[in-house]
């Protein structure tokens, strides 16, 4: 085919553009969309793989990336990317621009080995660097619930936007780790091909050394990361992950920040973590909060588990979802009015879906308090939305401690 014929570059990126839009806003009748456009990269692919032994479906998109990208060097940074294609146009306006970084040696290579080493300890540690993950954050905006949560969502990708105006494309030559791990495709496919192994010389004792570091670092950071996590998570009371969330020491590093679980939940309870409870490693991490709407986790939906890419979230039925743990309820009777005789109130009893809360009556005490069956409870607020008491309310779900 002549290049008079062939199909211009731009046409196909911006194809592909208005593709992952539609993908990842809820256009489509398909709720697993948005999972499977991150999934598409073979960055996220292979480091959540390794990271939760399994394998997805999504993952077959991936090695069609991942074998079009070793026959091609960045074959799917010049045609696919979103966010690639927003910055070679953000890069083409009109400011002047510094080449400084020019001479730097990409490191976005090294990023992706040092993620996949880690993912080999169970903590992929710079997943969210992933750019199809931070092209899908923004697009979470109008779940924002003030002006400070909407500024963080859309943070990444204006760094992103606003460093190539200033800097061209250092991001994307430099920096990207999805661009690292096609080079170490392509470099794979081209040693294996030109018997690369036979002619060693200087510089490729310096890379595989690197590559050494990277992964060596990758490994450490991955087993202290897991650490921390899990203290932090029995140091807190509040911390409440969705539905399907794995153990509190491996989310953090799986989470790729996406915003699709934040995205799907329709009781919009599921909100990025703006505070400092899971320090920075849980940073923008999906957390819930009942404090609004009488909103609580419903038992109909378990729309959030189906759209995680990753298997921070793991993918539960509604029968599944419905027994996963939240966290506990617990009835602070200095605050409910039952036992403190202000008022003849049964709202969390009537509120609760699984008849978890029962009023009991104390003919010792001559009082009645609300009881909690740990065995039907799950944590889905239902009872906390709809407590009268304020400003504390008397029946919270707090974070279930590990045994």
């Amino acid at each position: 085919m002549t290049s008079g014929r062939r199909m211009p570059r731009r046409l196909i990126q911006l194809v592909c553009f208005a593709g992952a839009v539609v993908l990842l806003w809820p256009l489509l009748p398909w709720a697993i969309a948005p999972r499977l456009f991150a999934q598409a990269s073979p960055f996220v692919a292979l480091s959540s793989s390794i990271a939760t032994r399994s394998i997805g479906v999504g993952a077959v998109l991936a090695l069609i990336v991942a074998v079009a990208s070793s026959l091609r060097k960045r074959w799917f940074c010049l045609y696919i990317c979103p966010t690639g294609f927003l910055l070679e146009n953000a890069s083409r306006a009109g400011l002047r621009k510094t080449r400084w970084w020019s001479k730097c040696p990409p490191v976005g290579k090294y990023v992706a080995i040092l993620t996949v080493a880690g993912a080999v300890a169970g903590y992929p540690v710079l997943l969210w660097m992933d750019p199809l993950c931070i092209f899908s954050s923004p697009l979470a905006l109008n779940r924002a619930t003030n002006l400070l949560s909407a500024i963080l969502i859309c943070f990444g990708l204006g760094v992103l936007v606003a460093g190539t105006l200033v800097f061209g494309m250092v991001w994307c030559v430099r920096i990207c780790p999805l661009s690292g791990m096609q080079d170490l495709l392509f470099s794979i496919r081209k040693a294996l091909w030109t018997r690369w192994t036979a002619s060693a010389s200087p510089q490729k004792f310096r890379v595989a050394r690197r590559a050494l570091i990277a992964g060596a670092a990758g490994a450490l950071l991955g087993v202290w990361a897991r650490r921390i996590g899990a203290a932090r998570y029995r140091a807190s009371d509040t911390l409440l992950r969705p539905p399907g969330a794995v153990a509190e020491d491996r989310f953090t590093g799986l989470c790729i920040r996406c915003d699709n679980c934040v995205h799907a939940c329709p009781s919009k309870i599921i909100r990025p973590d703006t505070g400092h409870e899971a320090g920075l490693a849980g940073f923008m991490a999906p957390v819930i909060r009942y404090d609004r709407d009488y909103k609580y986790c419903l038992e109909t939906c378990n729309a959030c588990t189906q759209v995680c890419p990753t298997g921070a979230l793991a993918p539960l039925d509604l029968q599944q979802k419905n027994k996963y743990i939240l966290g506990e309820a617990l009835v602070d009777n200095n605050v409910c009015l039952v036992p403190l005789g202000k008022k003849e109130c049964d709202a969390c009893k009537r509120s609760c879906p699984y008849q978890a809360i029962k009023i009991t009556w104390d003919e010792e005490q001559y009082i009645a308090y609300p009881v909690i069956d740990p065995n039907k409870c799950n944590g889905c607020g239902a009872c906390e939305v709809v407590c009268p008491t304020t400003p504390a309310k008397a029946i919270r779900v707090w974070t279930q401690k590990p045994s």
